[in-house]
């Protein structure tokens, strides 16, 4: 699950660069949404019990066959270790979606950036200084441009170029001075301090056609980069990198003054001061700094920190995301939507000198908490799922070849799993559940790739429906 992120300074250049953004709200609550709704059906289970119970569950293994759509035999073959969380308890947990408005954006930039101390940063609010840097950058590649090639496709740019060049001679006779102060919160992009550093800061959102905010989410970049990279690179007059270190961080020599703990506390701070519900950190590399992209200096400086939605220690994200689910594109239909992406994380960057770059990707908001629900016996989820899927093979979309006819699991685990509130768009409940599939882990804590999953609520005993959920 881990993702390389490289950052540099956020020029206004890219601010400038920024596509449209589209907004979407929430709808209120309307229903309850609590654990006697979710287990009023489960009176008929044997031995509710609580996540202790499963502490010396042995491998789960059996072999049966059912009949597909087509009329053909398949076998269901399970050699399944189980997996537990590393929790005494497990709750529910009712989310809803961050909604990416004016009231959003006020309230994580005046909770980052220090009182006083925000502008606005996007292409109509630049001061005349940086539009002309601007448009300096847009002359160098109108310039580079071959005028005399009959190329459709080229000449369409050097015309559009020669339409943005006029526009900013428009625009920069208009402009202020120096920065705006930030009255509104209605535009994507602000300038602010935090601890005597300024930063870019920028929302985002993505909706698909039928109006479904899939991706969202704020990143932090600090202006001047050149303030927290290593010595060695302070003479780099022009494009410095740093990117999360994807190798063994054991043989790393980082050369952070602060170790990995107190580094940790910093990113700790600006986690609560976001105000944004990404509670669980699951892990952190050492931070690598490049002179130009693609050439590591082998100089280690700082620490990445991976913050995910998650409660008691237990991750919401860890698991796997929509895009660790290996049928996922292949097998979901064209009307069954993309709805707002599974992966809610936030990424922080920091070193001595402080916070260097963060990301935070699809935030959700705590609505209430169920505390500490009773799960049913692992016999009678065991029992379910043999039952399910020889009754109802079609609906769970395995992959196999006409070759073997054979479905494989190799694990068994209880997660959290996001369902969708129906009635209410944009809320959902995090529930406890088992998944059973054929996983490939990097650890006990992570399925890098999932196939031929079954989900089974934990509490009463229901399908997950994988495909109406994400």
């Amino acid at each position: 699950m881990k993702r390389k992120t490289i950052i540099k300074t956020v020029s206004i250049a890219t601010v400038f660069l920024v596509g449209a953004n589209f907004f979407s709200g929430c709808s209120a609550r309307t229903v309850d949404y609590s654990v006697d709704d979710v287990t009023e059906n489960t009176e008929n289970r044997s031995g509710k019990k609580g996540l202790k119970q499963f502490a010396d569950a042995s491998a789960w293994e059996d072999e049966w066959t059912a009949v597909n759509t087509k009329g053909n035999p398949v076998t269901l073959q399970v050699n399944a270790e189980v997996f537990l969380p590393d929790a005494e308890k497990m709750s529910v947990v009712e989310v809803k979606e961050a909604t990416i408005d004016d009231a959003f954006r006020q309230r994580v930039a005046e909770s980052v950036f220090d009182a006083g101390s925000i502008y606005y940063y996007d292409i109509n609010h630049l001061p005349k200084e940086d539009l002309a840097k601007l448009r300096e950058e847009e002359q160098e590649l109108y310039d580079s441009y071959d005028k005399t090639t009959s190329d459709p496709d080229i000449l369409a740019y050097i015309e559009e170029t020669e339409d943005n060049l006029k526009a900013f001679d428009e625009q920069i006779k208009e402009a202020k001075e120096e920065y705006i102060p930030a009255e509104s919160f209605d535009v994507n992009e602000y300038l602010g301090k935090r601890e005597n550093q300024y930063y870019s800061m920028h929302f985002w959102s993505r909706e698909s056609d039928e109006g479904i905010v899939q991706f969202c989410g704020m990143s932090l970049n600090a202006k001047d980069i050149h303030q927290f990279c290593p010595e060695e690179l302070k003479d780099v007059s022009d494009e410095v990198y740093c990117t999360a270190y994807s190798g063994e961080s054991s043989t790393v020599d980082n050369q952070c003054e602060l170790t990995e703990e107190e580094a940790k506390e910093i990113a700790d701070r600006f986690v609560d001061d976001a105000g944004l519900d990404y509670s669980v950190c699951v892990y952190s590399t050492p931070l690598s700094w490049e002179k130009d992209l693609g050439e590591t200096l082998d100089c280690y400086d700082g620490y990445v920190f991976y913050y995910d939605a998650g409660l008691d220690g237990i991750s919401f994200v860890r698991p796997g995301t929509e895009s660790d689910y290996q049928n996922y594109d292949d097998k979901k239909k064209e009307s069954e939507p993309e709805r707002y992406s599974m992966d809610a994380q936030m990424t922080i960057y920091v070193n001595e000198k402080g916070i260097i770059y963060v990301n935070a990707q699809n935030p959700v908001e705590f609505v209430s908490v169920s505390d500490n629900v009773e799960l049913l016996t692992l016999d009678d989820v065991r029992s379910i799922i043999k039952e399910e899927v020889t009754e109802n093979f079609g609906k769970f979309r395995f992959r196999y070849t006409s070759q073997d006819w054979l479905v494989t699991f190799n694990a068994m685990e209880l997660i959290y799993f996001r369902v969708r509130d129906k009635e209410n768009p944009g809320y959902y409940s995090y529930v406890p559940t088992w998944r059973l599939g054929d996983i490939f882990r990097i650890d006990a804590e992570v399925a890098t790739i999932t196939n031929n999953w079954v989900l089974i609520n934990a509490i009463d005993g229901s399908v997950i429906d994988f495909y109406d959920e994400v």
